[in-house]
């Protein structure tokens, strides 16, 4: 039973840009709710993810008492050009046309492509998930969707969506089979429950 992995995925509350539905990479954007009544229900001390703002604040939102482990590699897509974009504002632009028919053959231009990101998250990932045990990543969209399809093998990236406010968690009956790159035992899904009206 020591040897068993949970992993919980918990992407951060939303920035003006996720509002206004724009590109976020690496702009170090605060989080749109500072203050909050979270309801979330798993508990632990310490949280792994992005050492960018809006993942910190997030996890100091959900897990108050938890120690924030921050890792640079754990960070979103950087998307260069498209950086702090809109769709509209990009829709007529060949080579985001190219990225958006083949992310995974076209990088966004001074970006980075999705081959370097996906081993970048994975690597690091590995790093962190090495043994048996449960671990808490408050981290990016985009970081969780390699993750989810990675060890979902009927799904692709394009395939998975990563929501605010929910809770994916991943289980493996043993750390071998993680690290072997197999598909997880179950995967399941719970809300967190936000009350801003404080």
């Amino acid at each position: 039973m020591g040897n068993a992995v949970t992993v919980h995925l918990i992407r951060h509350e939303k920035t003006k840009a996720n509002l206004e539905r724009k590109y976020i990479g690496w702009t170090n954007e605060s989080i749109y709710i500072q203050t909050a009544n979270c309801q979330v229900p798993i508990h632990t001390k310490d949280v792994f993810g992005s050492d960018l703002k809006r993942c910190i604040e997030t996890a100091q939102l959900y897990f108050p008492e938890a120690k924030y482990h921050p890792f640079f590699q754990l960070r979103e897509l950087h998307f260069g050009d498209f950086e702090m974009k809109t769709y509209d504002e990009l829709k007529d632009n060949p080579a985001y046309r190219q990225w958006i028919d083949s992310p995974e053959k076209a990088a966004p231009p001074n970006g980075e492509s999705f081959v370097s990101f996906k081993e970048r998250i994975l690597n690091c990932f590995h790093q962190i998930v090495s043994c048996g045990g449960e671990y808490v990543f408050v981290v990016h969209g985009g970081v969780i969707r390699v993750i989810l399809s990675k060890f979902q093998k009927e799904k692709s990236f394009q395939d998975v969506i990563a929501q605010h406010r929910m809770i994916y968690t991943l289980c493996w009956d043993d750390i071998e089979s993680l690290k072997e790159g197999r598909e997880c035992n179950q995967l399941l899904e719970a809300p967190i429950m936000v009350n801003e009206n404080l």
